[in-house]
C-alpha cells in the first residue's frame, strides 16, 4: 500500500549553487549573527553546480532513506531486540482477537435468540474487548514495551545527525543558515513517528482489510467481499490521489514555515544590528509578511482536507447502506441468522474506525517524510575534509611549519587561485606575521594550515607530515586559535575556559587568566567566575571576550599557535592591553600571525607579504621598511593615519579644555 504513496518523484535536477567564504572571514568565525546566514560577509563566488540524481518510483525515493536505516534497528543492545520481537507478537494476537470479537459477538446474540443464558460466550466476549483495541490491554502493553524502544531510536539518529553535522567542512556551515539547520536537525522524531505510525497503524489496518475480505469469502458470501473491498480500496485509492496534491500543499506550507522561522531567527539572532539600524519595524513588517505568506499555504492545506473529508464520510455511508441492505435481504429470506447480520456489521464499523483515521496517518506520513528529506539531505552531505583511514597521530611537535608550493582554489575548474605557489617555513617558537590587502589570500592560509580545506596542489607539513597524513584530531589539539571575533557558549566563564581543555584544575585556569590579563576583571564580577556570558558571549564587552580567548590558548598548551587579526575590531588602548597578553602567550610557541594593524607585528621574526595569492615581499619589519615596496607603503599609508588620528584628539582634547574654562 504504501506503494502508492508516490510522495515525491525524483528526477535529475540540478542543485542551486552554493556560494563560498571569502577569504576574508575569521578563521573560526561562527557567524551565528549574521542574518543572511552564517558568517558576517556575504560569500560572492559561485561552485559548480552538482546533480541529484534518483530514481523516478517510490521505491527509488524510500532507498533514499537507506543512509537512515542503521539508526532504526536497536542493534548492539539484546534487550531491545526481544522488545521488539514481544511487540510484533502482541500485534498479531491484536490482529487475531480483531477477528475472533465480532465473530463472538454473533455467536452471543444467536444464542440470546435461543432464550439461553450463554455465559461462556458472555465472558469470552468480555476478554476479547478487553484486549481489542489500542486501548486495550494488549494495545496498552505493546505502547509500554515500545516507548523505550523509540526513545532510544530517537537518542541515536538525533545524536547521529548532530555529530555529522558538527563533522562537516566549514564551507557547509559558512552557507547554510543556522536556523534551517537546527531545524532540520530536530526532524530525527519524524522518522520514529513514521517508523512507529506505519508498523502499528498502517500496516495492521490494510492486513485487517485483507483478512475481512477472507472471512467474508469464506463465512458469509462472496457479494460482501465485494462490497467490503470496494468501499475500503475506494476510500484507499481516493485518500492517496487527494493526498498527491494535498502532499505538494504540505510540502509548500513546509518551506514557508521554515522560510518563516529563519526570517525569526535571524532578527533574533542580529539583535544588535536590528537596533543599530533602526530596524524594528523593518524586521517586523519582513516577518509578518512571511507569516502571511504561511497562512495562506496552510489555508489552502486545510480546505483540501475538510473536501477530502466530506467525501470519505459518504464513501461509509454508502458501504453501509449496501451492507445492512443486503444482510437485513437475507435474514427475511432465512439465508442467514441476526447473529450473523451482528457480527457483520460490527466488524465492517470496527475496520470503518481505523479507516476513518486513514487520512490523518496517511498525511502524517507524508508530513514525517517530508520533514524527515531536510534531515536526509544533511546525512547526504559529506565533509569537504576526510581523514585517511591509515592516517596517523602527530608525534610530540616541535611546530616546525612549511608551506611548499601550496596552490588553492575554492573552485578547481573556475575563477583565479586564492593561493598561488606559495612557500615558506616557520622555524620552531618563532613568530611569522602575515599581511596583505583584503582577498589576498591571508585568512585562507590560516584556513589550510587548520585543515578546514585541503590544498588544491602542493602541501603543509607540520615537523616533516602532510596535514593530510594527520589524524584531524591529532592535528587541531596541537594548534591553538585566537580569532579576531570570539564567540563564546551561552555559559559560565569557568565553562568556556574549560573548554580548551576539561580535565584543567581551576589553578590552571587562574594562572591562563592571570596572563591574558582577566583574571582580576572576572573576579570582580558579582559571580565571578560562574558569570554567565550570554548569546554568543554578548554580556561581555570585545576585549574581554578577546582575553578570553586568550586564556583559554593558554589553557590548551598548543605548540602551535594562529592569531587571526585578534585585536584588529578594539580600541588602541585595549589592543595594547591585549597586545601585551599575547606577547606572553606566544613566548617559545611557533606563531603565525594575521595583522591589519602593522605595528602589532613588528617584532615578529619573519613578515610575509601576500597580493593576489602570491608572496610579493618577505623579511623583518626593518628589512621590508628599507626595500621601500609594498609593506613600506602600507606601513606609510598606516602611520600617516594614526598620526592624524592622534593629532585629532589632541586638539578635541584642548577644545575641550578651553570651552570648560
Amino acid at each position: 500500500m504504501i506503494g502508492a504513496l508516490g510522495l515525491r518523484e525524483y528526477k535529475t535536477k540540478a542543485l542551486e549553487p552554493k556560494s563560498l567564504p571569502e577569504e576574508r572571514r575569521g578563521l573560526l568565525e561562527n557567524g551565528n549573527g549574521a542574518a543572511d546566514g552564517y558568517g558576517s560577509v556575504q560569500p560572492t563566488a559561485a561552485e559548480p553546480r552538482r546533480t541529484q540524481v534518483s530514481g523516478t518510483g517510490w521505491l527509488d525515493y524510500f532507498a533514499g532513506f537507506r543512509v537512515l536505516f542503521p539508526y532504526l534497528w536497536p542493534k548492539g543492545s539484546p534487550v531491545y531486540q526481544a522488545i521488539v520481537l514481544i511487540c510484533i507478537i502482541l500485534l498479531i494476537c491484536q490482529r487475531t482477537v480483531n477477528v475472533l470479537g465480532p465473530l463472538q459477538l454473533g455467536t452471543l446474540v444467536d444464542s440470546l435468540g435461543e432464550g439461553k443464558l450463554p455465559y461462556k460466550e458472555i465472558i469470552l466476549y468480555v476478554v476479547y474487548r478487553a484486549l481489542q483495541g489500542n486501548q486495550g490491554v494488549l494495545g496498552a502493553a505493546r505502547s509500554l514495551l515500545w516507548l523505550p524502544v523509540s526513545q532510544s531510536l530517537f537518542r541515536r539518529l538525533s545524536s547521529a545527525a548532530f555529530e555529522h553535522v558538527l563533522g562537516l567542512s566549514l564551507e557547509f556551515h559558512l552557507n547554510k543558515k543556522v536556523g534551517e539547520v537546527t531545524s532540520a536537525l530536530s526532524r530525527g522524531a519524524s522518522i520514529n513517528t513514521f517508523l512507529e505510525s506505519f508498523c502499528f497503524q498502517v500496516f495492521p489496518m490494510v492486513f485487517d482489510i485483507f483478512v475481512a475480505g477472507v472471512i467474508f469469502f469464506v463465512k458469509y458470501d462472496a457479494f460482501y467481499t465485494i462490497i467490503v473491498f470496494f468501499i475500503m480500496w475506494s476510500y484507499i485509492f481516493l485518500t492517496i490521489y487527494v493526498a498527491k496534491y494535498r502532499g505538494k500543499q504540505r510540502r509548500d506550507m513546509t518551506v514557508k514555515t521554515r522560510e518563516m522561522e529563519a526570517v525569526k531567527t535571524d532578527a533574533i539572532v542580529a539583535y544588535e544590528t536590528v537596533q543599530h539600524n533602526c530596524a524594528v519595524a523593518r524586521e517586523t513588517a519582513r516577518f509578518r509578511e512571511h507569516v502571511t505568506v504561511f497562512q495562506r499555504a496552510e489555508r489552502l492545506v486545510q480546505w483540501s482536507l475538510n473536501g477530502l473529508n466530506l467525501t470519505q464520510s459518504s464513501i461509509f455511508t454508502l458501504g453501509t447502506a449496501l451492507l445492512v441492505s443486503v444482510s437485513a435481504y437475507k435474514i427475511s429470506i432465512g439465508e442467514q441468522t441476526v447473529g450473523e447480520f451482528v457480527s457483520l456489521i460490527n466488524y465492517f464499523v470496527q475496520l470503518q474506525g481505523p479507516l476513518n483515521f486513514f487520512g490523518t496517518y496517511y498525511t502524517m506520513l507524508q508530513n514525517n517524510l517530508i520533514e524527515a528529506e531536510r534531515l536526509l539531505d544533511i546525512f547526504k552531505e559529506t565533509p569537504g575534509v576526510v581523514e585517511k583511514p591509515d592516517a596517523i597521530q602527530l608525534p610530540s611537535p616541535k611546530g616546525e611549519v612549511s608551506f611548499n608550493d601550496v596552490k588553492f582554489a575554492y573552485h578547481v575548474k573556475k575563477g583565479d587561485p586564492v593561493l598561488d605557489g606559495i612557500n615558506f617555513t616557520v622555524a620552531p617558537g618563532t613568530k611569522t606575521a602575515i599581511v596583505g590587502e583584503s582577498g589576498s589570500g591571508k585568512s585562507t592560509s590560516l584556513k589550510l594550515l587548520f585543515r578546514f580545506y585541503d590544498v588544491t596542489d602542493g602541501s603543509i607539513t607540520i615537523d616533516g607530515h602532510d596535514l593530510r597524513d594527520l589524524k584531524l584530531e591529532s592535528l587541531r589539539s596541537n594548534i591553538g586559535v585566537v580569532p579576531q571575533d570570539t564567540v563564546l557558549f551561552n555559559a559560565t566563564i569557568m565553562y568556556n575556559l574549560l573548554y580548551a581543555r576539561p580535565d584543567a584544575t581551576e589553578a590552571d585556569v587562574y594562572e591562563a587568566c592571570k596572563a591574558a590579563n582577566i583574571h582580576e576583571r572576572v573576579l570582580n564580577f558579582p559571580d565571578g567566575y560562574e558569570t554567565k556570558v550570554g548569546e554568543r558571549g554578548l554580556k561581555l564587552s570585545g576585549g574581554e571576550r578577546q582575553r578570553i580567548a586568550i586564556a583559554r590558548a593558554i589553557l590548551k598548551d598548543a605548540r602551535i599557535l594562529l592569531l587571526d587579526e585578534a585585536t584588529a575590531s578594539l580600541d588602541s588602548h585595549t589592543e595594547r592591553q591585549i597586545q601585551d597578553a599575547l606577547e606572553r602567550v606566544t613566548e617559545g610557541r611557533t606563531t603565525i600571525t594575521i595583522a591589519h594593524r602593522l605595528s602589532t607585528i613588528t617584532t615578529s621574526d619573519q613578515i610575509i607579504v601576500l597580493h593576489k595569492g602570491k608572496i610579493v615581499e618577505r623579511g623583518t619589519h626593518n628589512e621590508l621598511l628599507a626595500q621601500g615596496g609594498r609593506y613600506h607603503a602600507m606601513w606609510e599609508k598606516q602611520t600617516t593615519i594614526e598620526k592624524k588620528e592622534k593629532e585629532k584628539k589632541e586638539l578635541e582634547g584642548e577644545a575641550s579644555e578651553t570651552g570648560s574654562q
